[in-house]
């Protein structure tokens, strides 16, 4: 019975059907938050300011990280000056800083700014995991 459980819960996480992938780094706030964390196996959320220089020179990284991973992660953007409520319930002290979600659960992060194969050896090593 419990693999019967296991299996069943397996094909509920990987039932999205592609077009329901995000095509683009998708832009977050209070409303679409919780919805984007809780549908996806894995997400990336890159949490940033428009002021900041080092978050700026993410988003080119982002977008090119969410080329190669269409149809295995999602990626979103969240201003913590717009969103405080949000930045203040994941403690985001430093940005840039990168949330990783499976499902809703905070499973990682990362923070300041970070090459394509080191964001791609993190984003693997939880794909991997999960």
């Amino acid at each position: 019975m419990i693999g019967l459980f296991k299996s069943k819960k397996k094909n509920q996480e990987t039932s999205i059907q592609p077009d329901e992938w995000p095509k683009h780094v998708e832009s977050l706030n209070h409303s679409s938050f919780d919805e984007f964390i809780n549908k996806y196996p894995l997400s990336v959320i890159d949490f940033w300011a428009p002021w900041c220089k080092p978050c700026k020179t993410m988003l080119p990284r982002l977008r090119r990280l969410e080329r190669l991973y269409t149809g295995k992660v999602a990626f979103g953007r969240v201003d913590t000056q717009q969103e405080k409520n949000i930045a203040k319930k994941y403690n985001i002290m430093g940005i840039p800083h990168f949330g990783f979600f499976h499902h809703g659960k905070k499973i990682g992060s990362a923070t300041g700014v970070k090459s394509v194969g080191d964001m791609k050896d993190i984003i693997d090593e939880y794909l991997a995991k999960y």
